[in-house]
């Protein structure tokens, strides 16, 4: 199915190009802030970025604490730095940029990882937004192939109105 594979592709597209911006975002900040080794310590950031739920932190843990031993206001603002961006990526980045390069509704992503995360933890929150991506291009192929038409599942003969027991026992 090509649109599956798309699907998949735009999942990996849109975690690279968060990962990107995550990187350049550290990147400037820790400029700002005199770290030294600012693009390797983006560098790192960005590739750690990549790992579902616990990437950004290990990241943001790494990039604070070589703050934190350069200058106690430069560690400060790395630690706020992560915080806030942190949550504007969970919260504003992901849905959005995945919503597009996935083509899900922002609302879908958010739910989906979160009942992905719950039901199979790390694995289902990496697995959670491509396998609703296809689990949403197989429902579409399937309602075209029916012509928008509802399923209608076949009933037996003898669950008719008219064939019914009135009496309530199953025979």
């Amino acid at each position: 199915m090509p649109a599956c594979a798309r699907t998949v592709n735009g999942y990996l597209t849109g975690n690279l190009l968060i990962s990107f911006i995550c990187g350049l975002l550290t990147y400037v900040m820790l400029l700002v802030s005199g770290v030294p080794f600012a693009g390797l310590l983006a560098l790192f950031v960005a590739l750690t970025d990549l790992i579902p739920l616990v990437g950004a932190t290990i990241g943001a843990v790494v990039a604070s604490s070589v703050a934190l031993v350069h200058s106690l206001p430069a560690g400060i603002g790395a630690i706020v730095f992560f915080i806030v961006y942190q949550q504007a990526e969970n919260h504003l980045l992901q849905p959005v940029i995945l919503s597009r390069t996935v083509k899900l509704n922002p609302l879908t992503v958010l739910l989906a990882v979160l009942i992905a995360a719950e039901v199979a933890g790390i694995l289902g929150a990496l697995l959670a937004i491509p396998v609703t991506g296809i689990i949403q291009v197989v429902l579409g192929d399937i309602w075209a192939h029916r012509g928008g038409r509802p399923l209608r599942l076949p009933m037996r003969e003898d669950n008719s109105p008219e064939n019914a027991d009135r009496s309530g026992d199953p025979e």
